[in-house]
Order: structure tokens, then C-alpha cells, then sequence
């Protein structure tokens, strides 16, 4: 992270970006042209070619002194014209803005001080860079050459630069984590995609493409379901950045489903798979779970959740219904920073064997137990915990009619409170005191209906 000074002032909001055909009305096409570059991209889209492989045989193309190539593309790249009035506006409202680039740190910021002003020089950027070739200079015919940020597939992988960031605000649990958002437009932006709270993809590109992927009964049925080497019928589902689990139906008998590298963010919409024991779901977007989960997955065994979203040990809660669940991994999740976390997961999910890879102790079931007392008197501390999750609450489908005159269906449906509804229902939680009055509030709020003293009072308030 080249400008701390981001993470010093705390901001709300981080506005990540792509460059080249993003705050630019176009790509360059620096060395291929625009029929090659979509060709190149189109192989990338489809795991023929790396990205990083793509982007050097495109700038291994070009021969043209590297001056002249930034005064080349200062004479014909254009800004978006609403860019200028945006990064005005993130200047005057702290809004740090990002440039995630997998193009040139010099040309990029030669080409903002030139469309913009000087002030473009606080723009951070994050990018590759440039470098001699082996006994010429930048300014000789051939004479330069690209040289990439990192060793990723990518060249640079933006959804690292995302991550620290991530990171950072995850080790100050006190302080909110700002809303991360992203823009962008083609292949260079498809790990960074996953990474940000909001995606801003731009219409007719690349990016579109991928940010739509379903997962759909033939996408289940044409990818690979092998025996895996523990001799478990595995169906391979992973890398297609779907959003939602769903259409599980035509998937048949499975032992075990990877789900790795995608952008799922709820477990959920499982239909009854007694035979399915094993789910790995490593670098999702994973923030929540189905309360009635395991009446879908009952043998559940083994849950693999690396690197995903989950925030709260109280979103957890609907492990704890997994009565054969041995083999947990959550590293890599906000959570895992929480005070007490392992020895909460111990307590509330006792089944478990082996936590994050390591094998539960005795000691340390017996300090969870003191810390935490019994499922029937739950110690000050547990209450406190269950009563701290996430601010959405999913309300499954029911047979009434929700406000809106929608009738819901088999899928969850997220009901919004108001910020003083919210406070009133965390403080009845928080000052639940026994595990049966806690059941009882999230009942009420799994019925769609807002707990007794927690609706508007707005009424009877001076």
C-alpha cells in the first residue's frame, strides 16, 4: 500500500478503480489494436491463455520509444467526461480513490496529469512499471520492456492490493470497516471483482460477462464429477465466479462439492442431500449461512470456508445444528480476529474435531465451557456474543404475505429495519438473559415479525 495516509484518516469509503477503458472512454489497444486485444481477451475469458501472457505478447509488440509512446496516447486518449467532476467531489468528501492497473504506472499518471491538472498527482496507483531493456534505455527504439507488479496469473493481481486494505481495517475491530467499491470493464478486473462490496461493471464489456455467470443445470451438468482419492463421487465447481447457489437438483448423489473460487455469498438453497458430506467453499464471498441448513445437509462433515466475509461469531450460529460436523476451517475470515473466537467455535459447534487445521484439545474444551458456561445457562459473555451479528435478518420463506405484497417463495427474504428498530432489537438480545428468551427473539425475527418492545415508538415518544 503505497499511501498510508488512506488507512490513517479512516475514511467511509474506498474507491478502487480500474484505468484503461474505465476512467478512459476506451482502451488504448497499445500494440495489438482493438480486433486482437478483444480476441486476446476473449482466450483469456476462456482459460486459454493467461492474462499475464496476453498483456506481454501485446507490449512485447510495440517498439516505439517509450516517450513517444506517452506522447502518443496524450494526444489520443480521451477521459470519461463525468470522471473530473467524480474525483472533485472525492477530494472535497475524503473519498480516496484507487487506481488498480494492469497497464503502466508512468503512462497512467503522465495521462491523468495531462487531462486533469496536477492534483491528479494524489491519485494513488497501483500498477506494473517499466524497465530498460538489457542494453538500451526507455527512449531507444525497443529499448523498454514491462515489468510485472507480481507473480499472479494476472501480472498483477488487483485482488491483492484489495485484500491488504481488507486486512488493515479488519486489525482495528473497533473501528468500522469503509464500504470498498469497484469499477471496471474487462478481464484485468476479474479478481479484483470479487474482492469489493459493490461492483460497478462497465455495460457491453468483459466484465459484464463474467459478473453475470449463473450457476445453471448445464453448467452442473457438463463439469467434471470424478472419484476423488478418497474415493468420494466429487462434483468439481469450481472458478466460475457464480453468485448463488442454486438448480442442486440435477446434481444427483454427491459425496463431497468444491465450490472454491467463486463469488457465493450465502450458503443457502440446498435441496435434501443426506449423501453429501463435504463442501469446500474457500475464496467465496461467504457473509451468511441458512439457519435450516442442516435440515438440507444433515450428514454435513466437513466445511471448508477459507477466505470469505464472515464477520460475526453469532453468523456462525447455524453450524452449531450440524450434529456430525468434525473438520472446520474458517482462516482468513474477519471473524477469526474476534476475541474468543476459537474457543467460542469449541463451544457453541461441539462436534468439531478439528478447527482451522488443528485438533481440538481437551483443555481447551474445558476453558470454552468455563468461559462460556451450558446450552441451557449460557454464561453473561455467550449471551453477549449471540446477541452481536451482522445488520441483516433472512426471513425465510412463510406463508404470510410480507409488507410489500410479495408472496415469498422457497428463498430468503432480507427485511430492513430502521436504524432505531435495529438498536432496540440488538439491545433486547444483548440484554437476553437466558439462551430460551434469545431462541425466542429470533423466532420472531425469522417470522418476519420485529420482537415486543422493539418496533417504532416513534408514537409515543416526546
Amino acid at each position: 500500500m503505497p499511501y498510508p495516509q488512506t488507512l490513517e484518516e479512516n475514511p467511509k469509503i474506498i474507491f478502487f478503480t480500474d484505468f484503461d477503458g474505465t476512467i478512459t472512454l476506451h482502451d488504448n489497444n497499445l500494440g495489438f489494436g482493438e480486433k486482437l486485444r478483444k480476441q486476446a481477451n476473449a482466450d483469456t475469458l476462456n482459460s486459454k491463455v493467461t492474462f499475464r501472457d496476453s498483456f506481454w505478447e501485446m507490449m512485447e509488440s510495440v517498439t516505439t520509444p517509450f516517450p513517444e509512446c506517452i506522447r502518443l496516447l496524450c494526444e489520443n486518449v480521451k477521459l470519461d467526461p463525468y470522471f473530473k467532476d467524480f474525483y472533485q467531489w472525492s477530494r472535497e468528501n475524503k473519498v480516496p480513490v484507487i487506481i488498480l492497473s494492469s497497464g503502466m504506472t508512468p503512462i497512467i499518471r503522465s495521462l491523468l496529469v495531462h487531462l486533469i491538472g496536477p492534483e491528479a498527482n494524489d491519485i494513488e496507483i497501483v500498477s506494473n512499471d517499466v524497465v530498460d531493456k538489457a542494453g538500451k534505455t526507455k527512449d531507444q527504439e525497443d529499448g523498454w520492456q514491462l515489468k510485472y507488479h507480481d507473480d499472479s496469473g494476472f501480472g498483477h493481481d488487483k485482488s491483492l492490493t484489495i485484500r491488504q486494505y481488507a486486512e488493515h481495517f479488519a486489525r482495528k475491530p473497533h473501528d468500522p470497516r469503509p464500504t470498498m467499491l469497484y469499477a471496471g470493464d474487462g478481464v484485468s478486473d476479474l479478481s479484483a471483482a470479487r474482492e469489493t462490496d459493490l461492483l460497478f461493471a462497465k455495460k457491453g464489456h468483459d466484465l459484464i460477462t463474467y459478473s453475470t455467470m449463473r450457476l445453471t443445470a448445464e453448467l452442473i451438468q457438463n463439469s467434471l464429477s470424478y472419484l476423488n482419492p478418497l474415493k468420494e463421487r466429487e462434483l468439481d465447481l469450481r472458478g466460475h465466479k457464480i453468485p448463488t447457489i442454486e438448480n442442486l437438483g440435477v446434481a444427483k448423489d454427491q459425496d463431497a462439492i468444491d465450490f472454491t473460487d467463486n463469488d457465493i455469498t450465502a450458503i443457502s438453497n440446498f435441496p435434501l442431500s443426506p449423501r453429501l458430506h463435504t463442501l469446500l467453499l474457500a475464496r467465496n464471498r461467504v457473509n451468511s449461512i441458512q439457519a435450516t441448513l442442516a435440515n438440507s445437509i444433515p450428514n454435513l462433515t466437513t466445511l471448508v470456508l477459507t477466505s470469505n466475509n464472515v464477520a460475526e461469531l453469532a453468523d456462525l450460529d447455524p453450524l452449531r445444528n450440524f450434529t456430525r460436523l468434525t473438520h472446520l476451517t474458517l482462516l482468513e475470515n474477519p471473524v477469526t480476529r474476534k476475541e474468543h473466537y476459537r474457543y467460542w467455535m469449541i463451544w457453541r459447534c461441539p462436534t468439531i474435531r478439528f478447527l482451522d487445521y488443528q485438533k481440538i484439545k481437551d483443555v481447551e474444551r474445558k476453558t470454552a465451557n468455563e468461559l462460556f458456561g451450558t446450552v441451557k445457562e449460557p454464561s453473561a459473555l455467550a449471551s453477549k456474543i449471540m446477541g452481536i451479528k451482522s445488520r441483516t435478518f433472512d426471513i425465510p420463506g412463510a406463508s404470510a404475505t410480507v409488507s410489500n405484497g410479495v408472496q415469498p417463495s422457497d428463498k430468503n427474504y432480507r427485511v430492513r429495519l430502521t436504524e432505531k428498530e435495529k438498536k432496540r432489537v440488538e439491545a433486547l438480545i444483548r440484554n437476553a438473559k437466558s439462551l430460551q428468551e434469545i431462541t425466542r427473539l429470533e423466532k420472531e425475527l425469522n417470522e418476519g415479525r420485529i420482537p415486543g418492545g422493539g418496533g417504532n415508538q416513534d408514537g409515543m415518544e416526546e
